[in-house]
């Protein structure tokens, strides 16, 4: 029998209501909103109810509501963005509902909410609407773990994100909604009063989701991993580089050994120049020796060239292999171990050869950080800090306040888990929502236009990655700044943040006309034109393709002079 009920949960004000009422139009089923409900039986709004008899009472109601409601069928229900805390409720919706959750960041529902005015007031967001991005940030710090309970994760961090969201949620409803809930633990993990610990985020396309864990300790608990993730039946071909193989590769190795898992690895290089075609190569030969096969799994150990490389050798050998992103570096935990973007780099420049490939996991472990060189631990917050600028002005807010402790030789692993953490989240959500890079993942391309222009220039040695994007993000705020679309005040105080994490802001000494004549050939120009992630304040990025080519040249020599 079909499922005929599909139930909406998330933050207050990321759009339940308003999908939710699609959703029933394409499906020609009532729409329930709780809170509708509410205010006709106690004939006070959710917000009356709070401010006059407090929040628990008005819990009671709403548990009460729902109880009833959730025996409607045919139906689409929107909830309250807490009415999921409650352990009855969340039974109760689970007995015939498929539970999608609508998730947004902070700033953009923050957005939302003040586009909406005294409508949309709500007093569990509080009366300081300075706050407000915070006060959500607590809020989601509290729920998401339920949350992340539901049957489907719907991003919704586009503005036009309605269109996609109802086809996200009835291409989810057509193909697993029956699975789903006929799983015989679903229910009881639903009832349980306190939430198991889920991953710190999820990846999901529409076609394919997979999990991304964050902690300390995780590469010893790979083989129960693999098990969560049903991968436990196959061998394994683990790729790293010399230098994270003597640091981690043992830890790997007996923790395989000791679950029965049977496998190979192939070291390569230290270094970006492991990652071209030739290498790639070598990866082929050595996969067909071994004779692996098309359910194998290939493991990436290692930064981002391990990452890019072993990835982009499992799109490829026998038209695809299973892939697990162990990053070991903060670059790859933030930005090239999620997304599925895999390549090599070609002597014309940077991942010019590539496919899109998601991984089944990203399995982060924090405690390997602890092993990098300085330089190479502190280049990888470019990455974090860009997340921060373009969409999450609370991460911003905290990345200023813990630089020392961040940026430190002996770093605070239960604080860089939580940032990393809600990175990988920040990077999931844009992923999800864009996974062929056709719209709003653009935005994370901020600082990577004049950035990879800049490290191809240098040979790929002369500056890091994170560095040159580093780089780049001062040379994209100051283009942001020329248009007009932030302060002065603003790019210094990027820059500032990019130098407390020992980061540079310029590139003196490169030739500006090789700069240029890089940018030429990024996978970013279009019809000829650059486009560019730029910033029109701290949360809120836009990608543009009419910059003039003279502010280009003119911020590009300034870059260079240093």
């Amino acid at each position: 029998m079909t499922v005929q009920q599909i139930v909406l949960i998330g933050l207050s004000g990321v759009g339940k209501s308003t999908v939710g009422r699609a959703l029933a139009e394409r499906l020609g089923w009532p729409f329930i909103d709780t809170d509708d409900v509410i205010t006709e039986r106690e004939r006070l709004t959710p917000a009356a109810l709070i401010t006059d008899r407090g929040e628990a009472p008005f819990r009671e109601v709403e548990a009460a509501v729902i109880a009833d409601i959730a025996t409607r069928v045919p139906a689409v229900i929107a909830t309250g963005g807490g009415a999921f805390l409650d352990a009855r409720s969340r039974r109760a919706l689970g007995e015939r509902g498929y539970i999608c959750y609508l998730d947004a960041t902070e700033s953009e529902i923050a957005a939302r909410v003040r586009a909406g005015g005294n409508e949309l007031h709500r007093p569990l967001l509080g009366e300081d609407a300075a706050r407000l991005e915070e006060r959500l940030a607590e809020l989601d710090g509290e729920r998401r773990p339920f949350y992340n309970h539901a049957d489907l994760w719907v991003p919704m961090q586009e503005r036009d994100a309605v269109d996609a969201a109802v086809r996200r949620i009835l291409n989810g409803w057509a193909a697993d909604a029956e699975t789903r809930l006929a799983s015989p633990s679903r229910l009881d993990r639903l009832a349980s009063p306190e939430p198991a610990r889920g991953p710190a985020a999820v990846v999901d396309t529409g076609q394919e989701r997979y999990p991304i864990w964050v902690g300390a300790g995780e590469l010893e608990r790979l083989p129960e991993r693999l098990r969560q993730l049903e991968l436990t039946d196959r061998r394994v071909f683990l790729v790293s580089d010399a230098s994270v193989i003597e640091q981690h590769g043992r830890t790997v190795a007996e923790a395989l050994d000791t679950a029965g898992i049977a496998g190979a690895s192939y070291v390569v290089p230290a270094g970006e120049a492991s990652k071209s075609p030739r290498v790639a190569e070598e990866l082929y030969r050595w996969l067909a020796e071994e004779r692996a096969e098309r359910r194998d799994l290939v493991l990436a150990l290692g930064g981002g060239v391990v990452g890019d490389l072993a990835g982009f050798a499992a799109a490829t050998y026998l038209r695809g292999m299973p892939l697990i992103q162990l990053p070991t570096s903060v670059l790859a935990m933030n930005d090239a171990a999620i997304g599925g973007k895999v390549a090599v780099d070609l002597p014309a420049g940077k991942n010019l050869v590539g496919a899109f490939h998601q991984p089944r996991a990203v399995i982060s472990d924090v405690s390997t950080l602890r092993t990098l060189p300085r330089r190479a631990y502190n280049e990888g917050f470019a990455e974090v800090i860009k997340h921060a600028l373009i969409l999450d002005p609370i991460l911003l807010k905290t990345l200023r306040g813990a630089a020392t402790r961040l940026s430190s030789g002996d770093p605070d692993l239960e604080l860089l888990t939580s940032v990393i953490a809600r990175s990988s989240r920040l990077k999931a959500l844009i992923v999800s929502s864009d996974p062929t890079e056709q719209g709003v993942r653009a935005i994370l391309n901020y600082g990577h236009t004049i950035g990879h222009a800049v490290e191809t220039v240098g040979g790929f040695e002369r500056y890091l990655h994170g560095e040159a994007v580093a780089i780049g993000m001062t040379g994209e705020a100051r283009l942001s700044a020329e248009l007009g679309l932030v302060s002065r005040e603003f790019v210094d105080e990027q820059s500032d943040l990019l130098r407390a994490y020992g980061l540079p802001t310029d590139a003196a000494g490169t030739d500006p006309a090789a700069v240029l004549a890089a940018m030429r050939l990024d996978k970013k120009i279009e019809r000829g034109q650059f486009r560019f992630a730029l910033l029109e304040g701290a949360g809120r990025a836009v990608v543009r393709g009419d910059v003039p080519p003279e502010l280009v040249e003119r911020v590009v020599r300034e870059l260079v002079r240093g």
